[in-house]
């Protein structure tokens, strides 16, 4: 797979990384079309505001997600020297067994609040498949720093660690704000219970 361009960000002690998924437009294309022939499979683990936060499918019924996760695990490989697992199956005796990535789909008037990944994960990204202009930035936060944030643009992958406690604003669009959320892991594995 071609390497695509990254841009770096520090924010605080942390750094974050966005790139465009290689062969965007097709990409989005074939998993927006997965999505859409899937949406009765769909399953979800909590609701916030009367809203499924996050919905999940298999990875044999949405396969192009390989695509921007290994991406993702190469790029964290490449840029900061660090080797990260992907996972595209739930892990044995994890407490929800619920694959690793999910979609957040936001209408208008929706928005995702304050949050990390930290549970065990090193790493987390973002990839934009469906957004508009005024669909809502995905800011970052943390004590004594300004909120950093990056506007989505289709194909956009952001990487950032896991524990950096990050939401999305305010879906001001009329169009549906589609992403595509999931974490790295350290690599090994750790051997203890998940």
């Amino acid at each position: 797979m071609k390497i695509p361009l990254t841009k770096d960000y520090n924010f605080g002690s942390s750094r974050i990384l966005t790139c465009r998924i290689p062969d965007h437009k097709n990409w989005i294309s074939v998993i927006l079309k997965q999505i859409k022939n899937r949406r009765e499979k769909f399953r979800y683990s909590h609701k916030i505001n009367g809203r499924w936060e996050n919905k999940y499918l298999s990875v044999n019924e949405v396969p192009s997600i390989r695509l921007p996760m290994r991406l993702a695990r190469d790029l964290v490989k490449r840029k900061w020297n660090i080797s990260a697992v992907v996972l595209f199956e739930p892990v044995k005796n994890f407490h929800n067994q619920l694959p690793p990535f999910w979609f957040n789909i936001m209408e208008k008037g929706e928005k995702t609040g304050i949050h990390s990944h930290a549970k065990l994960a090193n790493f987390s990204a973002v990839v934009y498949i469906q957004c508009d202009q005024d669909s809502g930035d995905l800011f970052f936060t943390q004590d004594s720093e300004e909120d950093f944030s990056i506007k989505p643009e289709m194909g956009k992958m952001v990487i950032f660690p896991s524990s950096l406690k990050h939401g999305v604003q305010l879906n001001k669009s009329f169009q549906k704000r589609i992403s595509l959320a999931f974490n790295l892991f350290p690599f090994p594995l750790p051997n203890e219970e998940w």
